[in-house]
């Protein structure tokens, strides 16, 4: 009697069938409205379709050379990849779609115990290539590119970027390869770039790419896929380039792997794609894929749906925190969405921890997203309401988002030169947003002056508080999509000086706090009023209290106590080099003491009054953690820092140090 042999122990003992496999077969089961799988259902191009049939009129029909159809190869390496200086024959391999060759790089790579760094959320085909291969996957958020370069180490051998970025559609900034080149300096990190959404780029951002960094170009490997570029996932063409030794040996992996696939599809794109038909769908792509999401988008507003505009890439993601019944997961809600209410999304879920989220793909006819966007109208809120058809735009200040990227600007001041402080920091100001996107922008303390008590130059107001320079904020604000704040030196209608604080917020509205606590020591006192009232501002989910300087020394006026505690303190000051360690100490106390995120914003150099500024600027966690710190050489400085208000609920949830405090305090 023969005996069944039983089963070793799983190399993929968590893996499943994929997400994707999952919603599209549940999707078929009821009927419902596939915008879950990323497949366009738009037409691959006539010219390309007909090339298809005609390779393999011609004979195309027998195995495909191992590295690729040569002619394709060449026209990836000189047009595709045009001045990077890649070779053909010997650093381009096709492969069955981008996938493979990407498995057959890491497999060739990886080494047990070695280190892969990827960000979460993220493509699910990485980790487990890299646990095949007995490799430790570390994962860090995809928001916090500190975590990223900060997680490279002796072990590391890959670090996965994606960028276009499936699911969330980000795109990498120069500053981010300029800290990941440090990073893996001297190290033997590879770079893996994951690059398949390439051209799909929107709003005319920039989109810089490791294989063009200088210190990137010799540890890049880079993967693309024409199925992506030409609404042809089907025929499951891709390829990747890397440095000859390294396409050595992903080769050899390659060659009993997939060996070659589809050769009348590799003839048919090596011939459609040096045509003026090809050219011209390639450049129309980015944006036919923007107008697509705007028109998602567009249908949406209104609804009690929460989103980030994707920069790039053709899929969307929602917050549906609004939607979910008591106990109930992102994964559990797209299942009862595809049963009941016959639409099919991805759960954010299955790309890592994030918030309760869905993914949807707009690589769709405009008669699909139009249909897509119905049915999203009508799936009832929590309350049980379903959203009517509206045409209203909201403001974005009430759709509540969970991260916040903040830039603190410590800066020389021209000393009392109003138009040229605003000029050199409206010249920053676009450097720094177009080297990579901000939500929160904060400039020193008087930063059209310097801090001085010649109140002659103070901006005049007009009755109804309004200025030059609430004017440029609020146009800055809104043209780089942006809250900026900054104080003011400003005289009102009545003939009052003030110390200002301003916060404008891309939708148009500007919120003012009045410093409080003045400082009598330089002569503020004799100068200027002193303001009366707190000022805590509620802007995209988010409460922020607004302070100036020296209100730093008087914890009681910043009491946490309210029945909705804040989430960051705003200190913006002109805080001497003397007093530096005071500014420092006290700004991680606050932080803790109040557990919330802290920025302290200093201004730099010597004013004209001789007094020097060290810099010192901060930002600072719950915990008084610094999360960025400009140091104290008195030089300008741009910090950034990403601020998660999950982070600072859970903090507080695990720590309930806030309802223990007293109820006093000065409001």
């Amino acid at each position: 009697m023969s005996c069944k042999p039983s089963l070793p122990p799983s190399k993929m003992p968590h893996v499943g069938t994929t997400i994707f496999t999952e919603m599209t077969a549940l999707a078929q089961a009821h009927g419902a409205l596939n915008v879950a799988q990323g497949f366009p259902d738009l037409p691959t191009p006539v010219a390309l379709r007909k090339a298809a049939t005609d390779a393999m009129e011609d004979g195309h029909n027998q195995y495909a050379p191992m590295p690729g159809n040569k002619a394709l190869r060449t026209w990836i390496a000189n047009v595709h990849y045009d001045g990077a200086g890649y070779c053909p024959d010997t650093e381009i391999t096709v492969g069955a779609g981008a996938s493979s060759v990407l498995y057959a790089a890491m497999t060739a790579l990886l080494q047990p115990g070695d280190e892969v760094v990827m960000q979460e959320p993220g493509y699910d085909l990485y980790a487990p290539v890299a646990e095949l291969n007995f490799a430790k996957v570390v994962r860090v958020p995809l928001d916090d590119d500190q975590a990223l370069h900060q997680a490279v180490g002796t072990r590391t051998r890959i670090v996965v970027l994606n960028s276009p970025h499936n699911p969330t559609g980000k795109v990498l900034t120069g500053g981010q390869l300029d800290r990941l080149a440090d990073a893996v300096e001297g190290t033997d990190a590879w770079v893996l770039s994951d690059e398949v959404y390439g051209p799909m780029v929107h709003d005319g951002r920039e989109a810089p790419v490791p294989w063009r960094h200088p210190r990137l170009r010799e540890r890049t490997l880079v993967t693309g896929s024409f199925g992506k570029l030409f609404h042809a996932t089907g025929w499951k063409i891709g390829w990747m380039a890397a440095p000859a030794e390294l396409t050595r040996e992903l080769r050899k992996v390659h060659q009993y792997d997939v060996f070659s696939t589809g050769a009348p599809f590799q003839e048919a794109l090596a011939r459609y794609l040096v045509t003026e038909d090809a050219e011209t769908h390639l450049k129309e792509l980015g944006p036919i894929y923007q107008a697509k999401r705007d028109r998602l988008l567009q249908g949406l507003e209104g609804t009690a749906f929460t989103w980030q505009p994707a920069q790039g890439g053709y899929f969307q993601v929602l917050n549906v925190a609004n939607c979910l019944l008591p106990g109930e997961t992102d994964h559990d809600l797209a299942v009862r969405w595809t049963q009941d209410h016959g639409i099919a999304t991805i759960p954010m879920g299955a790309f890592g921890q994030v918030e309760p989220s869905v993914r949807v793909c707009f690589a769709k006819e405009d008669r699909t997203i139009d249909a897509a966007v119905a049915k999203l109208r009508a799936i009832p809120t929590t309350s049980g309401t379903p959203v009517a058809p509206s045409t209203a735009k909201p403001s974005s200040s009430n759709q509540a988002q969970d991260t916040l990227r903040v830039v603190a600007l410590q800066a020389n001041l021209h000393w009392q030169d109003p138009e040229a402080n605003r000029t050199s920091f409206a010249a920053k100001l676009g450097e720094v947003l177009m080297e990579e996107a901000a939500d929160l922008v904060l400039l020193p303390e008087m930063f059209t002056t310097g801090f001085s008590m010649d109140t002659r130059n103070a901006e005049s107001l007009d009755a109804e508080g309004q200025g030059v320079t609430r004017k440029w904020m609020q146009q800055l604000a809104q043209r780089h999509g942006v809250a900026l704040g900054g104080t003011v030196a400003v005289r009102d209608s009545q003939g009052e000086a003030w110390n200002r604080f301003w916060l404008a917020t891309p939708e148009g509205d500007v919120h003012a706090y009045n410093k409080r606590h003045l400082f009598h020591l330089a002569g503020e006192g004799k100068h200027y009023q002193a303001g009366t009232e707190r000022v805590e501002v509620a802007w995209r989910g988010w409460r922020l209290l607004l302070q100036t300087c020296y209100d730093l020394r008087f914890p009681g006026f910043v009491r946490n106590h309210g029945p909705e505690p804040y989430d960051a303190l705003l200190y913006l000051a002109n805080w001497p080099a003397p007093r530096s360690a005071a500014w420092r100490t006290l700004l991680q106390a606050r932080a803790i003491e109040n557990q919330c995120f802290v920025a302290g914003v200093n201004r730099s150099g010597t004013d004209g009054s001789g007094h020097h500024y060290a810099g010192d600027s901060l930002l600072v966690d719950m915990a008084g953690n610094i999360l960025a710190d400009a140091g104290n050489a008195g030089s300008p400085v741009v910090l950034r820092a990403t601020w998660h208000k999950s982070e600072v609920t859970a903090f507080r949830t695990s720590l309930p140090f806030l309802q223990d405090a007293d109820r006093f305090g000065i409001r």
